[in-house]
């Protein structure tokens, strides 16, 4: 019986397990597509959770210009909408509660987006999506 020095390495390959399994007569206990992945530390997941969500030191770029939204467009427009997200095609989500509000964002997309742009960490943003909420 070939022994690991590597707990994360099996001792035996998937087929080499499945073989000797019959030749016992045991049920196999695990689903043939499943792929076993190595066990993280929680210190790696809460790594993980803390850069995804950045809740380190450095603030995200959705908070940025949240906190810059009135300055970006105008203290009246910034009142009827609020930045949801980045999405992950480089859109900037924003959600507007006022029909009016949505279309003066709609008309002036070519000055606010160079404004927006101009934010740390908002370089590659392509454009506006607006949403009524």
């Amino acid at each position: 019986m070939p022994t690991s020095k590597d707990p994360t390495q099996p001792a035996f390959s998937k087929l080499a397990e499945e073989l000797i399994g019959e030749f016992r007569r045991l049920d196999a206990t695990e689903p043939n597509r499943q792929v076993k992945r190595r066990t993280k530390t929680a210190a790696e997941v809460i790594e993980g959770i803390a850069n995804r969500y950045h809740l380190g030191s450095e603030a995200s770029p959705e908070q940025a210009l949240r906190d810059r939204w009135a300055d970006i467009v105008t203290p009246t427009l910034a009142a009827y909408s609020h930045v949801v997200e980045i999405s992950r095609s480089g859109w900037l989500v924003v959600m507007v509660s006022n029909a009016v509000a949505k279309q003066e964002l709609s008309n002036n997309r070519r000055i606010f987006l160079p404004r927006i742009k101009a934010v740390p960490g908002c370089e590659k943003i392509k454009g506006l999506s607006l949403r009524a909420g």
